[in-house]
């Protein structure tokens, strides 16, 4: 039996049914935080099973379907690059590791989480500096959020071919920031992370607030301040799944809207409405019938975009098929 596998076992002993919690994805410049949260069965043991750190691409990729096969329960909590933006990282950690832990709560009585303590998660917890190094279950978690994380990288990679996210996974490597600095950054950037933070303060951002951490943000604000003024009421924002993010979800009237945030700052609306292509309003589409399957709403819903520029916001009708 490994070490990894008797550490969980003396935790089973003490508290019962306990769940691994790590997170891939803190210091990227790019891309989404991925935690993962994983009931292991109670017989489950792997030798190779180790930190995902210290384990290659192709060797995480090999445990991933064995830790699915020999797993009581996964969740992932994702949080997005504009939610992190709006509201730093450990915000982000926090809700990340509540996402993740929220479907497995009432049936699990002890989470283990990988490294220093986070505050506010209000369910029973215990931290372990290098625990996927210790413990079996927090180090299924970590290949899981791992690979979870880097795929989603690699669908970055095709919807913004130009940066590279297949290779770099959104770390700033130094051809990384250099494609940063050539061609600017793109929606999934995180503005907020140096040297990002540092390039974007003025200039293209001049026409809008200048506390803003990026164009979109602003662009977002000033949809969500539009549509209030309109009577929507507002329910989420930046909502992330598998599919991608929809930017605002809004109710008027018994109705639930999927709007998507376009802004230009140079006078081209048509070429900004035009990046609303089949792909993409498949993906909205998917992403929308994700929240409502996970909020159980079954009513009417209408899918819509809505151009920001300098000096007017407009609504857009989008077909949903």
């Amino acid at each position: 039996m490994s070490e990894r596998y008797l550490f969980d076992q003396s935790y089973r002993l003490e508290y019962g049914v306990i769940a691994g919690l790590d997170e891939a994805g803190r210091g990227p410049v790019a891309g989404p935080l991925v935690a993962c949260a994983v009931v292991m069965r109670d017989d489950f043991d792997h030798g190779t099973l180790n930190d995902s750190k210290k384990l290659t691409d192709r060797v995480r990729r090999q445990l991933k379907p064995v830790i699915e096969d020999a797993a009581r329960q996964i969740s992932l909590g994702i949080v997005s690059s504009s939610e992190i933006d709006s509201n730093r990282m450990a915000w982000a950690v926090r809700t990340s590791f509540k996402r993740a832990m929220v479907p497995l709560i009432q049936r699990t009585d002890m989470f283990l989480v990988d490294g220093n303590s986070v505050s506010g998660l209000d369910v029973p917890v215990r931290f372990l500096v290098r625990g996927d190094s210790k413990s079996l279950s927090i180090a299924a978690a970590s290949v899981i959020a791992k690979v979870t994380r880097d795929d989603m990288m690699i669908e970055a990679h095709r919807r913004y071919p130009r940066y590279g996210f297949d290779r770099h996974k959104g770390y700033g490597t130094a051809e990384h920031l250099k494609i940063i600095k050539d061609i600017g950054p793109s929606p999934i950037h995180r503005m907020s992370f140096a040297p990002l933070s540092r390039w974007y303060q003025t200039g293209q951002m001049s026409l809008f607030p200048l506390n803003a951490p990026d164009t979109g943000k602003a662009a977002e604000q000033r949809a969500a301040r539009f549509y209030s003024n309109l009577g929507f009421t507002l329910l989420e924002r930046n909502w992330f799944s598998s599919y991608g993010e929809i930017d605002l979800i809004l109710r008027k009237k018994g109705v639930v809207y999927f709007v998507e945030v376009k802004s230009t700052l140079s006078g081209r609306e048509k070429r900004a409405l035009q990046k609303i292509d089949a792909a993409k309003l498949a993906r909205i589409r998917n992403a929308a019938e994700d929240w409502m399957a996970a909020t159980g709403y079954t009513g009417e819903c209408a899918l819509e975009a809505v151009l920001v520029t300098a000096d007017s916001s407009e609504r857009f009708p989008l077909h949903w098929n």
